[in-house]
C-alpha cells in the first residue's frame, strides 16, 4: 500500500484490474464465511451486497467502492 500512496496509485482499482495478481479474487456466502475465517490463505477484503445496490465493493470500514469494468492491457496507448 506505501508503493500506491508513493505513486497516487488506487490499490482497489489495482486489485480489481491490475495485470501482476499476486491473490486471485472471489466471492463466497456471507453464511459461510465463518468457514474460511481465520485460515492464513484467504484476505478477506468485503463483502457483496444485494443486485439492487449496484455494483460496488464494500471495504471493512464499510466504505463503498464502485466497480467498474476497466479490463487490462499490457501496453498503454
Amino acid at each position: 500500500i506505501s508503493t500506491c500512496e508513493e505513486f497516487k496509485l488506487n490499490v482497489t482499482t489495482l486489485a480489481l484490474n491490475g495485470g501482476e495478481d499476486y491473490e486471485l479474487l472471489m466471492t463466497i456466502s456471507q453464511k459461510d464465511y465463518d468457514k474460511i475465517k481465520g485460515d492464513p490463505n484467504f484476505t478477506v477484503i468485503g463483502y457483496i451486497k444485494e443486485e439492487n445496490a449496484g455494483a460496488n465493493l464494500v471495504l471493512r470500514n464499510d466504505s463503498i467502492v464502485e466497480l467498474k469494468s476497466r479490463g487490462w492491457g499490457s501496453k498503454e496507448d
